[in-house]
């Protein structure tokens, strides 16, 4: 695959803008396989975007849960299978998109903690990158024991876990009502019972007629289990569906984009894997970062062609992980630099920075460029810290005007109870602030500073909600006194 392609992101900065310009309808794509698949997380529209790659999707199949639907219900965070097209200018063109969600069911546990959700028994961790849907408040705060939920996810298979790119609230769980859906390897399965178990849930499947279960039906077999009743842990299936025939067996030759967790790490000789494929890495150039930094766990794209179903990869991308957000409003773009300041703190915009619009249409936002952006605008940014201590934006999103001002990262300083630094942004607090623990429980404001720690110990996560008097200020107001927000939280969503 040219590697001019892994290079173009059309959510950069404007700079890159002028070359997607110049590019116009050419196609420089003599070297490309005739088709191409991409998986991975839905970032932006106006097309659909995955892995980067703007895809035409105007003579698209659309297939959401084995169901057709319109290109309309397709939503940032799913994520999903598109085969067609990619050109070496970083368009595409898709002939059928695909999505199925992860899990859907009741919530039966949270753990503010470890910011994870149990839902029909399976552990779904949150993060800064998770998109959520149909709750006020956009984090796990939102959400509540016994809501219905959907899950799109990426599948963490070292840690044992999913990793939601998107968290819908759908509705209150309904036993005998509510859809409830399943998807995993089927283990401990015992025919005569008519149960087996995916990753600890346990399945009774005997409201399955035997005509209607997969053919073939054994330990090791991917399925998807759907029912309407689920009780002392156990999910009465009234249907199951091979999902091991959704694999695709590419030609030799095949182009293929791969985004997800790494698992089962031994080298980075074919001996590895990404979402369930296996990957030769032997060749491959390495972005952000280096062989060394490939391990169970890690984030990555793998791009590359197929041969005998084994990725050989061209390029393995490291995606870092968000742990610092920042939303307020857009004090300086520039454009030059790469850069927008909010609060007085510079966070740098990327090649591999998401860029979008979220105004005008929030469930489906579109890709713009650094030269969109208007001072006052205001930006939800989720970011890391590199090694040189600066923040590297993964994600810049323009939203609706709101006063609330957000700031989530590591404590750089306290003076009890005065206030706090939190990624070099200065924070107030007063008598009337509210403070929570790790739990989300109120507590004391001396309880709330004790459990801070600075530098030089390992410094504590710290959200905040707050105020600002101005476009100008630097300082989050979160006292109380000029307005009714105001509130830390140690960790949190």
């Amino acid at each position: 695959m040219a590697l001019s392609r892994t290079n173009w992101k059309l959510i950069a900065v404007a700079a890159l803008a002028s070359v997607l310009g110049a590019c116009g309808g050419d196609d420089d794509s003599s070297s490309e396989p005739a088709t191409q698949t991409a998986i991975g997380t839905i970032t932006g529209f106006g097309s659909v975007i995955v892995n980067g790659v703007r895809f035409d999707d105007s003579n698209a199949s659309v297939s959401m849960d084995d169901a057709a639907r319109s290109r309309d219900q397709l939503r940032v965070g799913m994520v999903v299978r598109v085969r067609g097209r990619i050109n070496g200018d970083g368009t595409g063109v898709a002939d059928s998109i695909q999505y199925n969600d992860c899990v859907q069911g009741q919530i039966t546990a949270m753990n503010q903690e470890r910011n994870t959700l149990t839902v029909l028994g399976q552990d779904v961790q949150l993060d800064e990158e998770t998109v959520f849907d149909g709750v006020a408040l956009r984090g796990m705060t939102g959400f509540s024991f016994g809501d219905q939920v959907e899950v799109s996810c990426l599948p963490d298979a070292a840690n044992k876990q999913m990793r939601a790119t998107r968290l819908e609230l759908k509705e209150r769980f309904q036993n005998g009502i509510s859809e409830l859906e399943v998807k995993g390897v089927v283990s401990n399965l015992d025919n005569i019972a008519a149960t087996f178990t995916i990753n600890g849930l346990s399945v009774n499947f005997a409201g399955v007629a035997v005509g209607n279960r997969p053919a073939g039906l054994k330990n090791g077999m991917t399925v998807e289990a759907g029912g309407k009743n689920f009780a002392n842990g156990v999910l009465a299936a009234d249907q199951l569906r091979d999902r091991d025939r959704d694999r695709i067996s590419y030609p030799d030759g095949d182009g293929l984009e791969v985004e997800g967790y790494v698992s089962e790490f031994v080298s980075i000789l074919s001996n590895f894997k990404v979402s369930g494929q296996t990957v030769n890495a032997a060749y491959a150039a390495i972005r952000n970062g280096t062989a060394a930094d490939l391990r169970d766990g890690v984030k990555v794209e793998v791009e590359g062609t197929v041969t005998n179903d084994e990725l050989i990869a061209d390029v393995v991308v490291i995606r870092q992980q968000a742990n610092a957000r920042v939303e307020a409003g857009l004090q300086i773009a520039d454009q030059l630099l790469g850069t927008v300041t909010l609060l007085g703190r510079s966070i740098k915009v990327t090649a591999d920075t998401e860029l979008r619009d979220g105004v005008a249409q929030p469930d489906q936002p579109t890709v713009i460029t650094l030269s969109d952006l208007n001072p006052a605008d205001r930006l939800e940014v989720k970011a890391f810290k590199d090694a040189a201590g600066a923040l590297v934006a993964t994600r810049v999103e323009r939203t609706a005007a709101d006063p609330l001002v957000v700031v989530k990262g590591t404590a750089d300083s306290k003076v009890p109870t005065v206030g706090l630094t939190l990624l070099g942004i200065d924070v107030a607090t007063g008598g009337n602030t509210r403070y929570r623990d790790a739990s989300g429980n109120l507590v004391t404001a001396s309880a709330f500073y004790d459990a801070v720690s600075v530098p030089p110990a390992v410094p504590t996560i710290v959200h905040t909600r707050g105020v600002v008097a101005d476009l100008a200020s630097n300082v989050v107001d979160a006292t109380r006194t000029l307005s009714a927000t105001g509130e830390l939280e140690i960790g949190g969503q």
